[in-house]
């Protein structure tokens, strides 16, 4: 199990870097096929088209993002974490899947310091 505390944030990390990366990757194709425009609101009205599929993917993204920062304000609180502040902005104005990977990596690393300090 020891080893797993040590593989497991490497994995959270590369996991951020890979959602925030194309996340982004897929937010800059966006912006060059409105000629250079990103406008929040269309961007977000965009989730909610006349198809139910991305609807339904919509609606399950909200409900883990909300669940998730919940769960990331206990955490912080919990293990006595610093700077809950960032993870929630982060999550919503940067990219969940680069926020919550980001968070269980330092989640992880506070786990390890709290465990080794016993």
């Amino acid at each position: 199990m020891k080893k797993a505390n040590h593989i497991l944030p490497i994995f959270y990390l590369l996991l951020s870097l890979f959602g925030g990366f194309f996340t982004y990757y897929f937010v800059i194709l966006g912006v060059l096929e409105n000629k250079g425009s990103f406008d929040v609101l269309e961007f977000i009205g965009s989730t909610w088209t006349t198809s139910f599929y991305a609807k339904s993917i919509t609606l399950d993204f909200w409900t883990t993002a909300l669940a998730a920062a919940l769960f990331m304000v206990v955490e912080c609180k919990r293990l006595k974490m610093k700077n809950v502040w960032l993870y929630l902005f982060l999550t919503f104005f940067i990219a969940f899947a680069f926020a919550f990977p980001m968070f269980l990596y330092f989640r992880q690393k506070q786990l390890n310091r709290n465990r080794d300090a016993n």
